[in-house]
């Protein structure tokens, strides 16, 4: 299934799996990959992933669900059952994903990775209700994850859940594509050898600024164009859906149809490849720069030049002029400008790009691994209480 969560969940069960865990993911019908959508039954068999047992078992995320996920944990005596948590690929009419850790409290522990503290839609006038899922959800888990300073904080200052902060890697497998791979990558859209190739990797999302990159570009010269890598819209977030008619509107109205090109879902080698045939990436999002984005974190893996929006809280890692490129303000003006300072300075985006790889190494999956698990183990298991 397209998106962050569903990426990071891969790569964060291989990295389990090497280190010797069995490994069960359960998720929707649809991410069947033998007859998406048409298996019946409450409890289909899984099927073998080689580093995971996939059990595509659940219809819609509503009420019934949560008796699934009870059903799987008991016949498989799972040890922890990890809840990826974003609302919009939870169905955000249902809070059913909310009461899962109430309803596992005394069979399993129960964790919540929190990859934003985004509250659920549920239904028109919830009001307070929205914030309560959300909240209760925590307070019900044995641990938490959080995957940025800012949900650290937000969340530490709240609860008495034991909590912990560890970092996304990459959302893809990095991949060092040959320069002829990178010169057919180039020339897939009919680029010259004057033209200047920005990259955008992720959803059209109104949050990640994609407008204000597609005002940018109709500032910047016609030897500009812009590439968007990746599927544009995603398996969760209906949202999503409606922005990007919007971006293709404006693109339009700008005139701006022959200088942007979209690659569509694609596999990890190929986006690795655009990646690194665009001369710089762009990601200019409008709640400031976060590690909690997988995209980001693909962009510097594979050690690409990148400019964004300035986090709005403090973070260290990431360093002006040393391993990114800060823009205080994202909108078009001050995003052109900014593109044509890094653009015309080869030497600069190349250390940009060195740094970006170096920062990388300081978030292998390994690691993340190694800490979740080390995380899981720490928190309390409700048999031994029982006991």
């Amino acid at each position: 299934m397209e998106g962050g969560v569903g990426a990071f969940t891969q790569e964060l069960a291989r990295a389990l799996a090497e280190q010797r865990q069995e490994v069960h993911i359960i998720t929707s019908r649809s991410a069947d990959p033998d007859a998406p959508g048409q298996r019946f039954g409450r409890l289909p068999e899984p099927t073998d992933l080689g580093f995971a047992q996939l059990h595509a078992a659940i219809k819609g995320w509503r009420w019934p669900s949560v008796s699934s996920v009870a059903d799987l944990t008991l016949r498989y005596e799972f040890d922890v059952v990890n809840i990826q948590y974003q609302a919009a690929a939870y169905n955000m009419n249902s809070a059913a994903v909310n009461i899962l850790p109430w309803r596992l409290k005394h069979l399993v522990r129960t964790i919540v990775t929190f990859h934003d503290l985004r509250i659920p839609y549920l239904f028109p006038k919830a009001g307070r209700l929205r914030d309560l899922a959300v909240s209760f959800m925590a307070r019900q888990s044995a641990g938490i994850i959080t995957t940025n300073t800012a949900d650290f904080d937000q969340l530490n200052n709240t609860l008495q859940t034991p909590l912990v902060k560890i970092p996304i890697g990459s959302n893809i497998e990095t991949y060092r594509p040959n320069h002829i791979e990178i010169a057919e990558a180039r020339e897939n859209f009919d680029l010259k050898d004057s033209d200047v190739l920005l990259g955008y990797f992720g959803f059209v999302n109104e949050s990640k600024g994609t407008d204000i990159l597609v005002e940018a570009l109709a500032q910047l010269p016609e030897n500009y164009h812009l590439v968007f890598i990746g599927g544009q819209t995603g398996a969760s977030d209906e949202t999503n859906q409606d922005f990007a008619s919007k971006i293709r509107e404006m693109i339009k109205a700008a005139n701006l149809g022959n200088r942007v090109h979209w690659t569509g879902f694609v596999s990890d080698n190929r986006v690795a490849t655009f990646l690194e045939a665009a001369d710089l990436i762009v990601m200019p999002y409008r709640d400031g720069v976060s590690l909690r984005r997988g995209t980001l974190m693909a962009a510097l893996a594979q050690g690409c030049a990148l400019l964004t929006t300035a986090p709005t809280a403090p973070l260290p890692e990431l360093v002006h002029s040393q391993n990114v490129w800060f823009v205080n303000q994202a909108n078009g003006k001050t995003l052109s400008e900014a593109v044509l300072t890094l653009t015309e300075d080869d030497a600069l985006r190349k250390k940009l790009g060195q740094g970006a790889k170096r920062l990388a190494k300081e978030f292998s999956w390994e690691d993340i691994a190694r800490r979740t698990l080390e995380f899981y183990q720490s928190t309390e298991d409700p048999r031994d209480r029982e006991l």
